[in-house]
């Protein structure tokens, strides 16, 4: 989702400062891109060690929901090709799934901002498995709920542990690299694209 269908890290960005800030603390952008695509609680505990925060894990965790969620409430398109490349597929018959490490409700207003709301067959949100990425689960629950064998999914992803996810699911692995946030190309992916608009449709069998 993040840095896939929609630019929504800046959001996430901007959010732990506004919770940094009240520790007199601040993280610049190439320490964030470090971070971009884990788990929301071992973000925080990573923080915490980084930035020596004197607050529990918990209490940064119910913090940060306020001012993620005003943010990323905010009008923000697709990335380019995002909502084109979901139609050509639902066009030919092809199931379309969401596979994030965020939360069911930040999906929701982050679909909503985007105008993206209702064209995912499923979705697949850290808090539906027990593990989340770069574990495999989220990608297996994703093509479960698809109905489609995972060997027989395409998974388009920009940040490492998301790309490691989809490859411990056994998945078709392309590795998008379209926001300041990507990841350097990764060793092991299928297919390396700039831009949604050069996924490859024949690909896909419909």
């Amino acid at each position: 989702m993040d840095g896939v269908v929609t630019d929504s890290e800046p959001a996430f960005y901007a959010a732990i400062n506004d919770i940094l800030a009240r520790y007199g603390k601040r993280i610049g952008m190439d320490e964030y891109a470090q971070l971009v695509g884990g788990a929301t609680p071992l973000t925080w505990a990573t923080l915490i060690r980084m930035k020596r925060l004197p607050a529990p894990l918990d209490e940064l965790l119910a913090a940060y929901d306020e001012p993620l969620m005003r943010r990323l409430r905010e009008p923000r398109p697709p990335l380019p090709g995002a909502r084109e490349l979901i139609e050509k597929l639902r066009e030919r018959g092809v199931p379309v799934g969401l596979c994030t490490a965020s939360y069911s409700h930040w999906v929701e207003a982050i679909l909503e901002s985007a105008g993206l709301t209702g064209m995912f067959d499923a979705i697949s949100a850290a808090d539906m498995v027990e593990e989340t990425k770069p574990d495999p689960a989220p990608y297996l629950l994703a093509a479960r709920e698809l109905g489609v064998p995972p060997e027989e999914c395409i998974a388009i992803e920009d940040s490492v542990s998301g790309l490691t996810s989809a490859m411990r699911a056994g998945m078709y692995v392309v590795q998008l690299r379209a926001t300041e946030t990507s990841a350097p190309p990764l060793e092991g992916v299928d297919l390396v694209i700039e831009s949604l608009h050069r996924f490859p449709l024949d690909l896909v069998i419909a």
